[in-house]
This record gives C-alpha cells, structure tokens and sequence, in this order.
C-alpha cells in the first residue's frame, strides 16, 4: 500500500518534448504572485491541462504538493487523508493531530477538521512567512463530487492565507463559489479556448514531439479539423507516421472529438504490433502499472522493458516516480482501451482481474487484492481475503474501505460466513458504532454452529465472539455476564494464536476492571498488552493501557501511570502511522495526573491535546473523560462557567453512546461543579438519579458517587458526613485503593475529622507525588464546617464535659443544674455542631477547635 500511496502524490514531469507555453504559464505565475486563493485549470480530456501544471510546477521555486485523484478518492475519509497527507508533504506543522486519526478511519465532524486543518494551515504559515507560499495541486479534480469534499475546499477558500495556494486540474467547473472569487481577484483561471493550440504550437507539437513536417495546407487543415485539441494532434501525428499520402489521411479526418478521439485511437492500436495491442488492452484495468504487475497480468516477462518503450513511443504512458517503475495510461487513453477491452474480450476480464489480484496479495497490497478481486466477481476470494487480513486492515487506515467491501457481498456469503461478521462488529464497536454491532454479532453466532465444533478454527471464532460479547455486555452495564463471556472466550483460544491472546484478556481485564477486581485485572491487562505489542496492534495496546491508567488512578499508583501510558504514546508515534481511537483517553489521565502533581501548564497542555485528538475521532470514552478532567481543572482555578462547558460536552457524548461506566465520573464532577456552584438542590438530586444512595456498600464501582455524596454532606453541614468519609476510608483501605483513600481523607478531614486525617493523606500521597489536592484542600472555606451560631458559655462546658466520658447526671452533678436542662443544652450543642450523636458532636468540637 504504501508505494502506491506515494505514487498518488508523485508530481508528473512535463513531456520531454512539450509545446512551450510562455503565454499561460506567465498567467500562472502571475496570479501566485498576486496570492490569488486559486487558480483553475478547466477543459475537456485531451487539451494539455495537466501538461501545463507539470510545466508550470518546474518552473516554480516553492515547496509543491500534487495530488492525482480518481472516483475512489471520492469517499469523505479517503480524500480528506489524501489531501492531509498532500498538505503535510508541504510542512510537517499541517495534519500533526488530524493526519493520524483520519489513518485510523475515522472523519471527524465537519466543524471539527475545518477548524483543525485551518488552524494547522495557519500554524505552518506562521512558520513560512520568509519563504513564500505553498502550492498545492489536485489534478483530476473533476472525480470529487461529494459536498462534504467540496465543502472542505470551499472553506479553505473562504479563509485564504497568503501561504497556500490551491489549482484544481479539472475536466468540469467544480461546485464551488468560483463567481464570489472571481469577483474578489481571487481566482486565475485557464480554459479551453486557452489551452487551444495555434496553428504555429501545432506545428512544434508534431515536429519535435513526432519529427513529423506536414505541408502547409495539410497542417492548417489539421488544426481546424482538430480545433487546436492536443490529444487529438497527437493522435493523428502518431497516425500519420510512414504514410505515403497524409493529405488523404487529413481529408478524410472529420466529426466530433469523441469520433476522431475513437477513431484515431483505433488508427494508432492498428498501427502497433499485435502482442503490443495486446499488451496495451490487457492493462488498461490497472490504475497503476508496474513491470511486475503486467507480467502476472499478461503472462509476459518483458512487461518492463515494454512500458520504457510506450513511454519513449509517446503513447500516453505517465511515469509516477522517478525511478521507472510505476506508470499510468492517461486516463482518456485507458477508458477507450478498457472500452475496445469490453468489446473485443470482455470474458477474459474477470481472469486479468484476478491475476492483479493474486499478484497484489503476494506483495502484502492486500487492499488493492481485494479491490481487483471484487472487480473480477470473485466474492469467494474476497471473503477468504477479508478472514485472514481483517483485523490488520482494521487497525491499518482501511476500517471504512473495509465495511464497504462486506456490505458489496452478497447477503447469503455474508451471512453464513462468521469471519466477516465478527469483522463487522470489531470495525462498529472500535469506532464507538455499539448501536451497530448487535446484528452482525447476532449472525456470526448463528453461522457458528454449522462449522466442525472442535476443529481449531472454529474454536478461535468461537474466542472471538464471546470476548465481542463481552465488550457489548460491558458497554450495556451487564458486568457479570461480560465477566463470563471474557473467561469463556479466553478457555477457547488456540496457544498459537497471537491476536487473539490479546483481545481475550483485554475482554477479560476490562471486565475484571468494571467487577473491581483489580488485581486480576491488572494481571490480565498486562498479559493483553504485551500480547498486542509483540504483534505491534497497536489499537489492542492502546485500550489496554486506557483501563490499566483507570485502575492505578484510584489505587493512587501516579508515577506507574504515567510511566506505561507515556511509554506507549512513544511508541504509538514510533510504529503506528494512524492515531488509535482511545489514544485521547491516555492523553486525559496523564494530564490528570499531571495535575494533581501541581503541573497546571503541562496538564493543560496534555489535556486540550487530548481534546484535540478526541473531537477529532468522535471517540466517546476519550471525549467524556478529557472533558471530566479539564472541567475539574477550571473549576479549581475558579472558572466555574467553562468547567461547566466541559461537561455539557461530556454530556452530549454520553447521549451518543457510551460505555455504561463513564456515567459515574460524570455524575461525580458534576455534583463537584455544582457544590461550587451553591446549587445543592440540584447536586442532591443528580446523586439520588444515579440510584446509589449514600448508604450503599462502597466499592470500587460506586467511589467516585460515594465521594460526590460526602461532597455534598459537608456542603449542606450533614450530620451523616463524617460517617460517610469514614466508611469510604474503610472500604479504600481494606482494598488497597489508595488514591480513592486519600480523596476521602482530604474531605474526611472537612467533615470533622480534623488536621490527623490530612496528616494520614499526606503520609499516602506524597511518595507518590499527590500535591493539588491539599493545596486545594488549603483553599476550601473551612477545615471543617463553620457553626450555625456560637455555642454559649453553658453549652460549651457540657460539650467540654461530654469530652470527658461524664453522664448527664454527672454533668447535671457539677454544673449544679437538672438533667433536664443538661438535655436541653445537649439538644443546643448538637443543633449548632450539626450532628444527631455524641461522638460525632466530640469530633466535630475537636475540628472546630472548641476542645483541646
């Protein structure tokens, strides 16, 4: 894939021997040098449009991108990774973030890539300013038809910068605001009537292109027959070589371009040896020739050596790189042979498709195999393809490529084949599509049972579909029976079986995880990522980390955090050239991180990158947790307008679908926002929606609401704050989650538990770096909830007494009152602490410093 990639970016060289154009490259010139946004190239096939480009290009001293396109490019991801990937070739600033997630076959929301690649554009100019524009040319621009592809153009235009200049190379006036730019000086265009060759450049044409002199009647004749066409010259000068009477020839030539194109091509194939006309047809399906290639086509050995000469010959051969061995026919030439093909051999077809087909899958071009295979109605081949190359191709750029391919197959194929389901389902739910993935998983159970149950293969399916089923139960909440699907699936994989090792114990450590079983799911995270990284999948390895970063967090584990997902940032960068969807997750709890280390910049920084990388994939898991983080970032430096912003858009992620265990983070900082907020009511009734009441059991699960539920006791002077914290300190320490332990501490230590529960939080959070959170700590109105009103003298020795162990006859005793009025001023002092019991009312005295 990669060469031919490459090749779609090649910039043609001019014909050695081009009719010079001073006239129309001076035009071109001129409007770069004018910063006109665009420039347009437009005519008919055959009038020199691409020849001008190339000539133009060589004389240009800026950095040129080119990009060839075809109707395949025409798809919204393809062209918009193909145009990324032209840009960047002009300065590494353009597509840094975009690039990548774009190779890993997701389009980001519209708004989203027009802001990215104009900021991106904006950047690089920025940088470029000393040394002039960029150009930028799409040739063949007439196969994009999309309005999504144009409207990505059209705002490229609407905001030019000075540093890119965009030519479209086009058969047709393309649909954008060309009368708006024309009337604003921002568009230099070349048409047909332009591109016309006189009389006199149809003379240098055929003499120094074809060393061919003609009388001059003959060639006057032949420029109005052709109407100054180039393709059309060209044509007839290759078939007039070594006639006897040219001036018959050129009487005889008459009727529309479409004729004398047809006519003329049939002249020149009848002029060309046999095995050359056989040669030439039976390529003419490759969009790309290689030497190699034509001999597994043709059945040739000398197919190299055949394709110097066609170029040599002129016969509408493009080179594509510089070292010869990639070409193209001109496009107007290939459709006449492919049409001649039809006509003269249609049958053989299919056979020649399938010989591309063949050859490309032994160059490991598995895409262009299946493409050729599709072609040659080989729907077999293409399953037996798709089974053995999916998950690559899945992880490899060609996720919206490849559900296309298994919706073109017949239903019957698709439904009986369990591969391709279990294809289709991994490509939904790796794009966030879980709303998708039920039917097809559906089938590739029912195709299941008609295969051998204990033969390997069938095993390995079977593998397949129950950790698929996993991850679609843990989507849904349905934890236990995601549990039994991951354990089931993980019996079942073959020892040889590499990627299957991998996503089997990330289904099982993702479950473990969701149970709270952390200790075994870290074991089995682990197990999945060095697995995935042994085979470099990468997207395996990436989902992995995510959900080890979500176990360490709350077992306060920071440096071994960062450490793992920083390591497999670097080498996501190193090997991968797409950007895995859950790659902004990893971003967001290292920015946490970063945080709570005090870092504020660099957790910034860290967290609008994986902001950036989250709007860019639509990935919902990595939006809601970058926007959690950033929304406690700006609620802690006291803007509580855009932490509120964050979660809106954490919120409208969810609403898109989401995994079930997102929604607790979520609800979790929004209560905090709204403590902050003085909107108690509301925070109230957020926390009772979640359907965990503050009395439940606390477990890893319910952490983060049981934390929001202590938050906002303390806020609204609970008297049930106190024991709340406790009971998360003694559900945290029991389990070892000690970054959740020390959370408690801290607000423990506000609920009445005093300085002792701060100095026990720093004991835990300091070898581990934890600093934001006793700054912020520090900050909070009070160590503990100020009093209602001041106790009076009175009840402030019963409290003192009360400190002591004493009855209230005792107390009654000494202060020389009744018991009665001693229950009197008890019934005061707990009114004005805030608490319903004695030892609470001790503790809180203490917290207030009302005790010594």
């Amino acid at each position: 894939m990669q060469t031919l990639l490459l090749s779609k970016f090649h910039q043609p060289l001019p014909p050695k021997r081009a009719v010079a154009r001073p006239a129309l490259l001076a035009r071109l010139h001129d409007g770069l040098a004018a910063n006109r946004a665009l420039t347009l190239i437009a005519a008919a096939a055959g009038y020199g449009k691409t020849t001008l480009a190339t000539q133009w290009v060589a004389d240009l001293t800026a950095p040129v991108a080119w990009l060839t396109l075809e109707a395949a490019d025409d798809d919204p991801l393809r062209f918009c990774t193909y145009l990324v990937a032209a840009l960047q070739r002009l300065h590494p600033a353009i597509g840094t973030h975009l690039l990548p997630v774009l190779r890993a076959g997701q389009l980001p929301p519209q708004n989203v890539l027009h802001a990215t690649l104009l900021n991106d554009l904006d950047a690089a100019h920025a940088q470029q300013q000393a040394h002039g524009p960029f150009v930028c040319i799409l040739d063949d621009f007439h196969a994009i038809q999309q309005p999504q592809n144009l409207s990505l153009i059209a705002a490229l235009l609407a905001h030019p910068l000075p540093s890119v200049h965009l030519v479209l190379v086009t058969r047709e006036d393309p649909a954008l605001p060309l009368a708006r730019l024309r009337a604003r000086d921002q568009l230099t265009e070349v048409r047909a009537v332009d591109l016309r060759l006189s009389e006199t450049e149809a003379a240098a044409l055929l003499r120094t292109g074809m060393s061919l002199t003609l009388a001059t009647s003959d060639l006057a004749r032949l420029h109005q027959r052709t109407e100054g066409w180039a393709v059309g010259l060209q044509l007839a000068g290759l078939s007039l070589r070594d006639r006897a009477d040219p001036a018959a020839f050129v009487a005889a030539l008459s009727g529309s371009h479409r004729f004398i194109l047809g006519y003329l091509t049939e002249e020149v194939l009848a002029r060309q040896p046999a095995d050359r006309q056989q040669f030439l047809l039976e390529t003419s399906l490759l969009t790309r020739l290689h030497g190699a290639l034509c001999d597994a086509v043709t059945g040739r050995s000398d197919s190299a050596e055949l394709l110097e000469e066609l170029l040599s010959a002129n016969l509408f051969i493009v080179p594509l790189d510089d070292e010869g061995r990639w070409y193209r026919y001109h496009q107007l030439f290939a459709e006449l042979l492919q049409h001649k093909l039809r006509r003269a051999s249609g049958a053989s077809m299919p056979t020649l498709h399938l010989r591309a087909s063949e050859w490309y899958e032994r160059q490991g071009m598995v895409a262009n195999s299946i493409e050729h295979a599709l072609a040659a109605g080989a729907e077999q081949r293409v399953a037996t393809l798709l089974a053995a190359h999916g998950w690559h191709l899945l992880t490899r750029e060609h996720t919206p490529l490849l559900l296309q391919w298994i919706e073109a197959l017949p239903e019957a194929l698709r439904q009986c084949n369990p591969q391709l389901n279990t294809i289709m389902v991994w490509g939904h739910m790796l794009h966030g599509g879980y709303q998708h993935a039920a039917p097809y998983l559906a089938a590739a159970q029912a195709a299941l049972v008609h295969l051998p149950p204990q033969a390997s293969t069938t095993r390995a399916l079977h593998a397949d579909i129950l950790a698929l089923q996993s991850f679609l139960a843990q989507v849904q909440g349905q934890t236990a029976q995601a549990l039994t699907f991951a354990a089931q699936a993980r019996s079942l994989v073959p020892p040889d079986h590499a990627r299957l090792r991998a996503s089997t114990a990330l289904a099982l450590g993702v479950a473990y995880r969701v149970e709270g079983r952390c200790d075994e799911a870290i074991e089995a995270l682990e197990a999945a990522l060095h697995a995935a990284q042994a085979i470099d999948d990468h997207v395996t390895a990436m989902v992995a980390v995510v959900h080890l970063a979500l176990i360490w967090h709350p077992l306060g584990r920071l440096h071994r955090l960062v450490a793992t997902a920083e390591a497999i940032i670097e080498r996501t960068e190193t090997i991968a050239r797409v950007a895995p969807l859950m790659i902004g997750t990893v971003h967001a709890v290292i920015g946490h991180v970063y945080y709570e280390w005090n870092q504020v910049d660099k957790a910034r920084t860290m967290l609008l990158h994986g902001l950036r990388m989250a709007q860019l994939s639509g990935q919902s898991t990595s939006l809601i947790y970058v926007s959690i983080y950033l929304a406690r970032l700006y609620q802690e430096s006291g803007d509580l307008a855009t932490a509120a912003n964050y979660l809106r858009e954490a919120d409208d992620a969810l609403a898109r679908g989401a995994p079930a265990w997102t929604r607790w983070a979520w609800v979790a900082q929004g209560v905090a926002l709204l403590v902050a907020q003085g909107n108690l009511a509301e925070a109230e009734a957020r926390l009772r929606a979640s359907a965990i009441p503050p009395d439940a059991p606390v477990t890893y699960q319910t952490d983060a609401i049981h934390l929001a539920w202590l938050r906002w006791q303390i806020a609204s002077r609970h008297p049930q704050a106190l024991t709340q914290a406790q009971r998360i300190v003694q559900s945290a320490e029991a389990a070892g989650r000690n970054g959740t332990l020390i959370q408690a501490l801290v607000l423990g230590a506000r609920a009445g538990g005093g300085a002792a529960w701060l100095v026990r939080a720093r004991q835990l959070g300091e070898p581990e770096g934890y600093l934001r959170i006793f700054m912020d700590a520090e900050c909070a109105p009070n160590a503990a909830p100020a009093l209602i009103e001041p106790l009076t003298e009175r009840e402030h020795d019963v409290l003192r007494l009360l400190a002591t162990g004493l009855t209230y006859a005792q107390i009654a005793e000494q202060l020389l009152v009744s018991i009665n009025t001693v229950r009197y001023h008890v019934k005061g002092v707990y009114g004005k602490l805030g608490v319903e019991k004695q030892v609470q009312a001790i503790e809180r005295g203490r917290a207030l410093g009302l005790l010594s």
